[in-house]
């Protein structure tokens, strides 16, 4: 279908328009544009209960092979490290007619599904199973056509990293890419570059009384290069087919719940809530590969965070906590 040249990138309701004679009709599909998230939320998301025991072995256990000891079997459950590479390559910020952006985002969200009575960092209950970010536009039949639609989940295989480390992760269900917003150029193989950021953050308050306010706890992303949306293109199948399952870089804590106070037997009593949070998800395209910039993902001991500010300071006030 021919379009005035608009793109299409699922996310949260917004509007924009382009127009242009030259560019492509894959290109600039804006016309009565719709960003929309939602956010799937299920019961007990990871089961914790089926879990195995995990005993952490005494010192003199350790290496006991040199003090003519027995050395231990590997903890049960434990998890061998996680490595991934830390320099990416992302869309520079150019004001260009070949890059173009927008964002989505989801507050007032909760993390779990019950209150907690035992600490700022309790996964029982989580509730957060992922979410889908699509964008729509109107075409030159006046119907509404999907540009772009995303569905991302967390990922439940490493639930010992989210009881043990208070980390989670996310990978791809499923994307479509069908049209871009930005303009492509009038000739060549219809590709496009997208970076898609993902933010979590949160305001909570600790047990002593400080307040937390709009706190990044994490970030994630997405980097696609040379997407096809021609679906007659030979590669196009294969190309998002391979997105499929696919680990996003990056990370993110649990979120903390807050401190505060519940009824329990007809009186006040302190505990701590279902963990307030938002999501912010931000999209950039190019149909230029000039335009794209290194930067480091910090993915080691530091929270990953490209605008420079960390999380970790403030979340290590409430570590005793969980301790």
């Amino acid at each position: 279908m021919s379009l005035p040249k608009i793109f299409l990138f699922f996310i949260l309701p917004g509007s924009f328009l382009l127009y242009s004679c030259a560019s492509s009709k894959k290109g600039e599909a804006t016309k009565g544009e719709a960003l929309n998230m939602v956010v799937a939320e299920k019961t007990d998301v990871v089961d914790f209960s089926v879990l195995k025991d995990q005993q952490a072995p005494q010192l003199a256990t350790r290496g006991g092979k040199n003090r003519g000891l027995i050395p231990l079997a590997p903890i049960t459950g434990g998890v061998l490290s996680f490595a991934t590479d830390a320099i990416k390559k992302m869309i520079a910020k150019e004001k260009s007619k070949y890059n173009a952006d927008y964002q989505f985002a989801r507050t007032d969200l909760y993390f779990y599904d019950q209150l907690s009575n035992e600490s700022a960092f309790d996964p029982t209950g989580l509730q957060f199973k992922g979410f889908k970010f699509i964008r729509t536009f109107v075409n030159k039949d006046s119907v509404t056509d999907t540009a772009l639609a995303v569905s991302i989940v967390i990922d439940t295989a490493r639930a010992y990293e989210i009881l043990n480390n208070s980390i989670f992760r996310l990978r791809v269900e499923d994307l479509q890419l069908n049209y871009a917003k930005v303009k492509l150029p009038s000739t060549g193989t219809k590709k496009l570059n997208m970076d898609v950021e993902i933010t979590f953050s949160t305001s909570y308050v600790n047990s002593d009384g400080i307040l937390f306010d709009n706190v990044t706890l994490g970030k994630f992303y997405l980097l696609l290069r040379d997407a096809p949306l021609d679906k007659a293109d030979i590669n196009y199948k294969n190309y998002y087919d391979s997105l499929k399952g696919k680990l996003l870089s990056g990370r993110s804590f649990i979120i903390p719940r807050s401190f505060g106070y519940h009824m329990e037997d007809g009186s006040p009593k302190p505990g701590y809530s279902q963990g307030a949070y938002s999501i912010c998800v931000k999209v950039k395209e190019s149909s230029k590969n000039s335009f794209v910039s290194t930067i480091i993902l910090d993915n080691s001991t530091q929270l990953i965070d490209a605008t420079g500010k960390s999380a970790e300071t403030e979340l290590n006030k409430i570590l005793p906590e969980k301790l």
